[in-house]
């Protein structure tokens, strides 16, 4: 009883818990990103009401909205980075609830300096995880925490990536022509 009491709590609140390792030196990673290829997965279930193209569309529009470039593929010029989305989930059908996890992370062409003159490498440099339980009729918190994830990576994209700001256009003061 006490363990359906809890779960009882967990989805009478909407719950989306962050779970990460975050280190200072993986933001470093995106300093000169140009662009990014984006790729989207679904793995163990495919829930209802969520698609690929969906969650794709999501991590795209946040990437514009930033000013970020999303390459057509990858990109020998990018590092051939790309960002994933892979997004788990696990059906408990006894207690009607999905438990899920979103996981937003950039692999790149990476050298080790070990080995400087080796071919480079395709590594995560970058990852964002969050989890959670929602129910069927609220796939919208799986949605909720993609855009959390993607939030962040703009974040981290954008303290290493830092455009001049423009100032406005000053008022040139007009002499009539006689």
């Amino acid at each position: 009883t006490r363990f359906v009491f809890w779960i009882i709590l967990a989805l009478s609140l909407p719950l989306v818990c962050r779970a990460e390792l975050q280190r200072s030196d993986t933001t470093e990673s995106l300093r000169g990103l140009k662009g990014l290829f984006v790729v989207s997965q679904f793995i163990d279930l495919h829930p209802a009401g969520l698609t690929t193209n969906g969650i794709e569309t999501i991590a795209k529009a946040s990437l514009h909205d930033a000013g970020i470039s999303v390459d057509v593929g990858p990109d020998k010029s990018s590092g051939n980075a790309s960002l994933s989305i892979t997004i788990s989930t696990v059906n408990n059908t006894k207690l009607g609830v999905y438990l899920f996890t979103v996981q937003v992370a950039v692999t790149q062409d990476v050298q080790l300096v070990r080995q400087a003159h080796a071919t480079p490498l395709s590594a995560q440099t970058w990852t964002r995880t969050m989890q959670g339980i929602t129910t069927p009729d609220r796939m919208d918190i799986i949605e909720q925490a993609l855009k959390q994830c993607m939030n962040q990576f703009v974040a981290s994209y954008q303290a290493v990536n830092s455009w001049p700001v423009l100032e406005p256009p000053t008022m040139l003061r007009v002499i009539p022509v006689r």
